[in-house]
């Protein structure tokens, strides 16, 4: 089961899968400004956003591998209902490049915490400067989209 939940995980990593939704889930968002300086971007992609700090957030506090795993897989849903196709280049820029390489980050993370989880070898002290790693990089591309 845990090596399922990796390998399931793993197709969602850096592959260059944008998510693109169709023009119905754009025309059905309203565009709201990150900051005074960025582009308009749709309320899903400020979901996004929102849903990759509170990850944040809660890691801070500990997650089990369940709970984190059912949190990026979450997040995955949301990241593919963000209608790629239709968001301007700002928005694409300021937002939605750095959510997405967070994202990989945290999925990378997933990865490799199920793959230690079935690896009866790899012991805490072994992913957790991985894992710490994955989120210190995440955490850095969500700040630059905030």
């Amino acid at each position: 089961m845990i090596v399922g939940i990796a390998l399931i995980l793993s197709g969602c990593g850096d592959g260059g899968d944008t998510g693109a939704g169709d023009a119905t889930a754009a025309n059905t968002t309203q565009p709201r400004a990150l900051s005074a300086s960025t582009p308009a971007c749709p309320a899903k992609v400020d979901s996004l956003l929102a849903a990759l700090d509170r990850l944040r957030r809660q890691l801070a506090v500990g997650l089990s591998y369940d709970q984190y795993a059912n949190a990026v897989r979450a997040l995955r849903a949301d990241y593919a209902a963000i209608p790629v196709d239709h968001l301007a280049i700002g928005c694409l820029r300021t937002a939605g490049s750095p959510a997405e390489r967070a994202l990989n980050r945290y999925i990378d993370g997933a990865n490799a915490w199920g793959e230690c989880l079935a690896d009866a070898a790899c012991t805490t002290a072994t992913i957790e400067p991985v894992l710490q790693r994955q989120w210190r990089v995440a955490s850095h591309f969500l700040s630059e989209a905030g």
